[in-house]
C-alpha cells in the first residue's frame, strides 16, 4: 500500500478526483480528507505497481492543477 498525501494549496480537489478517477483502472485507490491534506491510498495486487501509480497519479493532478490555474488567469 502507497499513501500520498497532497496539500490543497499546491493541488486543486477537482484535479485530484479526475487524476484517481483516470487511474483507477490500474490499481485500487481511495481518497480521504484530512485537514489541509487529500490523502490518496493505493493498493495493487502487482509488486511496484502502487507506487508507480502514486507518482503517475500525482504528475497527472499537478498538471492539470498547473493547467487550471493558468486558464483562470488568462481569463481575467
Amino acid at each position: 500500500m502507497t499513501e500520498v498525501r497532497f496539500h490543497r494549496e499546491l493541488y486543486a480537489g477537482t484535479a485530484l478526483d479526475q487524476a484517481i478517477e483516470l487511474y483507477a483502472k490500474h490499481a485500487d485507490i481511495a481518497r480521504a480528507d484530512d485537514g489541509e491534506h487529500v490523502v490518496v491510498t493505493i493498493e495493487s495486487a502487482k509488486p511496484g505497481r502502487a507506487e508507480k501509480v502514486a507518482r503517475e497519479l500525482g504528475n497527472y493532478a499537478l498538471g492539470l492543477t498547473i493547467q487550471t490555474r493558468v486558464n483562470t488567469a488568462v481569463a481575467r
